[in-house]
């Protein structure tokens, strides 16, 4: 493994980035702020981090939150095959950016949405190597509420946004995969995930990485394949860190799906924030940051 850290020209807190070379791949990561690390494992499969970074910096002011590029996305660069792209990869990933970023025996996950999948796999892979879990809007561990999810996201799909949807991918400038058209497709997508769309007309804005728009979904389709049918609802009980799931009421990923998680697993909380989508650190963000820092407050700091 190696890796280098370099100055960021970004004003504000304190920011490390770098690169660490792990097996067939070039991971990159941003460490934003002083204090605690929190590892930050962002949804997809096959987006970049970008998305999350503008809205963490209420958690940068009190802990040090450690963004990466899961590999083939984003500013980090693998093999794009089987063998590179597997979820086994994915959680020796993690483990490399806690050794070599966080600098922690334990570290603290927080992920969002298709993030839980691999931030699950590694508490119950690797749990003593985890300090708590912190899930938001994740996605399903398994079926068996796939049918009113799909149901759930076909009541939320606007017209316009469909419309908008096939308009560009229909462009010469999706068809090459340029960041913008992409970028824009994602925007109409999320933009269904909102309780309330103003707000993502109004504050989101998407700038994906070029490698992430241009071999996003290869990524995700190598990766995703062997996963087809996972379930590991009978798992959940082995987990038994500490976890935080905080989801919007109005998320197309149901709420008695995270009820459910939040009852299987051994030691954990839910916060419902209401008038929210899958997107609450953006909707209802002062309900959220309270509710995370309450949650890493009543936790010791983990020793180096």
């Amino acid at each position: 493994m190696a890796g280098c850290d370099a100055p960021a020209a970004e004003a504000g807190p304190p920011t490390r980035a770098g690169s660490l070379s792990v097996f067939e791949a070039e991971l990159f990561y941003q460490a934003v702020g002083v204090g605690e690390p929190v590892v930050v494992v962002h949804g997809g499969p096959g987006l970049d981090h970008s998305y999350l970074r503008p809205w963490f910096g209420p958690l940068a002011g009190t802990h040090e939150v450690v963004f990466y590029d899961q590999r083939g996305l984003g500013a980090s660069r693998a093999v794009v095959n089987a063998a590179s792209l597997s979820m086994e990869r994915y959680l020796t990933d993690i483990d490399r950016i806690r050794e070599g970023v966080a600098r922690r025996e334990k570290v603290t996950l927080l992920a969002h949405s298709w993030g839980a999948i691999p931030a699950l796999l590694y508490a119950m892979e690797r749990p003593e190597r985890l300090a708590a879990l912190i899930l938001v809007a994740p996605v399903e561990p398994g079926s068996r509420f796939r049918e009113q999810t799909d149901e759930n996201q076909l009541a939320r799909r606007d017209s316009a946004d469909l419309a908008a949807i096939d308009s560009i991918r229909g462009t010469p400038e999706f068809a090459a995969r340029e960041t913008e058209a992409v970028s824009q497709v994602f925007f109409h997508v999320f933009r269904g995930t909102f309780a309330d769309a103003g707000v993502a007309d109004s504050l989101l804005r998407l700038s994906l990485h070029e490698r992430t728009a241009r071999q996003g979904p290869l990524v995700a389709s190598l990766l995703m394949a062997p996963l087809q049918g996972l379930d590991f609802w009978d798992r959940l009980g082995e987990i038994e860190v500490p976890v935080l799931i905080v989801h919007g009421t109005q998320d197309p990923i149901p709420i008695e799906m995270v009820q459910a998680m939040n009852e299987t697993l051994p030691d954990s909380r839910l916060i419902r924030v209401d008038e929210s989508g899958h997107f609450p650190f953006i909707e209802k963000p002062a309900l959220f940051w309270s509710g995370v820092h309450a949650f890493l407050q009543r936790r010791p700091p983990e020793g180096p």
